[in-house]
């Protein structure tokens, strides 16, 4: 579905994506809306490696129900919109600087009747106010956030500090080789 929403502004299409488990005969069954905008940005735009995550956190769903959870990089969120759907209290970050990733955040959140999503400005390697206050973490998510070698130091400092703060917290993230082409999911 495309939608323009006014003069000016971003054209954006709507993915649905389903996730789906049998068990016992009893078929368990998750549909989620994400917007994309057709924009050259990174976080605009739902890349495999959310996919692949978003699929892992659906086979951990009962983990996650009640748990804390902090996407970084979430662009359009949908490993942390599954996650809230699952359950968790999840909060949606991405850069500082890129407000329109920011709002697509929010986008998604609408799209999927989530209203208790906090969606923050946290750039990777800055220890800021909202990174130091964030609440206790059980669940870092990062899908892709290892696409751009120059931010390996930046999102790694971010994670160790992190960890540091939340030590019963782990960080769960997807990466695809890119020379492969391959994506790996890997719990940490």
């Amino acid at each position: 579905m495309m939608a323009q929403s006014g003069a000016g502004s971003p054209c954006t299409a709507c993915r649905d994506f389903t996730f789906e488990e049998s068990n016992n005969n009893k078929k368990e069954l998750l549909s989620v809306t994400i917007p994309e905008v057709l924009d050259p940005q990174y976080g605009m735009y739902v890349w495999p490696c959310a996919v692949v995550l978003a699929q892992y956190l659906w086979t951990k769903r009962d983990e996650l129900r009640g748990r804390t959870v902090l996407e970084l990089g979430a662009g359009v969120g949908l490993p942390g919109v599954v996650a809230a759907k699952c359950g968790a209290k999840v909060i949606l970050s991405d850069n500082a600087q890129t407000p329109l990733c920011l709002e697509n955040c929010r986008r998604s959140c609408e799209a999927n009747s989530l209203h208790d999503v906090q969606v923050l400005g946290l750039t990777w390697g800055e220890v800021s106010p909202d990174l130091v206050l964030l609440p206790q973490l059980d669940v870092i998510l990062g899908s892709d956030v290892f696409y751009d070698p120059q931010d390996f130091e930046d999102v790694l400092v971010t994670v160790a500090f992190l960890l540091r703060r939340n030590p019963k917290a782990q960080f769960w993230t997807t990466y695809q080789e890119r020379r492969f082409r391959t994506t790996t999911t890997t719990p940490v």
